[in-house]
């Protein structure tokens, strides 16, 4: 990822309301120019996003997304790859992401959950917050 595909990355996350809310977009917004990060593109287009940081101790995934024209493609799997790969490369024996728990009945999440499962992730922990947009959060956890 170049820092021209930040902004690209952030409208992105945008066009995804159902995932990304306000508080989120202005995380992503600070967050991205601060990890490292790989896009794919379709046609020249932005197609999907992924920002980690890595070292001896565990790959930690910031943000994914996958344009909604390009779900079900494999982007998202193939992004987890590319991060799994540097994850590896930095020794970290685990990779690590945060979403929304399990206690909030929305279907997006739903199926955010089980494509992480889907991908090897499994449940490690659950907190809930006093966070509105995110009152409980599933850390996932993948053995490398």
């Amino acid at each position: 990822m170049t820092p021209r595909d930040h902004d690209a990355a952030v409208d992105l996350g945008r066009a995804l309301p159902e995932f990304f809310n306000d508080q989120g977009i202005a995380e992503m917004t600070a967050d991205i120019p601060k990890e490292r990060g790989a896009v794919a593109e379709i046609d020249g287009e932005l197609a999907g996003f992924v920002t980690w940081t890595a070292d001896e101790n565990m790959g930690h995934i910031g943000w994914i997304a996958v344009s909604a024209h390009h779900h079900r493609e494999g982007i998202g799997r193939r992004l987890i790859e590319v991060v799994e790969n540097a994850a590896i490369a930095a020794g970290a024996p685990f990779l690590q992401v945060e979403t929304l728990g399990e206690s909030v009945d929305y279907e997006p999440y739903d199926r955010t959950r089980s494509f992480y499962r889907g991908v090897g992730f499994e449940d490690f922990k659950s907190e809930m917050l006093d966070n509105p947009g995110m009152p409980e959060m599933l850390t996932l956890r993948k053995r490398l």
